[in-house]
């Protein structure tokens, strides 16, 4: 077995795992009710761009909450996998039913 040079290796990462790491982290946000849909994940030159569509739940603050699940997509992904989003998009698609 022929060795490789140190700092040459590298592990793919399908775009399949980071969906659910982005679903996980996501719905991990108070106000997010769910998704709708699966994440979209686009390849950026060795990073990644996300795009989330969530349900907000009733009374809460959707930009606010928004902004929570971009940087616990972001973050989360980022220590899950070590991969960078270089974005995360966050579409609300709709207020949830009680």
């Amino acid at each position: 077995m022929e060795q490789m040079p140190k700092g040459t290796r590298s592990i793919h990462i399908s775009d399949e795992v980071l969906a659910k790491v982005s679903s996980l982290a996501a719905q991990d946000v108070e106000g997010a009710a769910g998704l709708a849909g699966s994440p979209r994940i686009t390849n950026v030159g060795g990073a990644i761009a996300v795009t989330v569509r969530i349900l907000v739940a009733p009374g809460s603050r959707a930009v606010q909450v928004a902004r929570e699940v971009q940087q616990k997509v972001k973050q989360g992904i980022q220590d899950m996998t070590g991969v960078t989003a270089v974005s995360v998009d966050v579409q609300i698609s709709a207020i949830a039913s009680e």
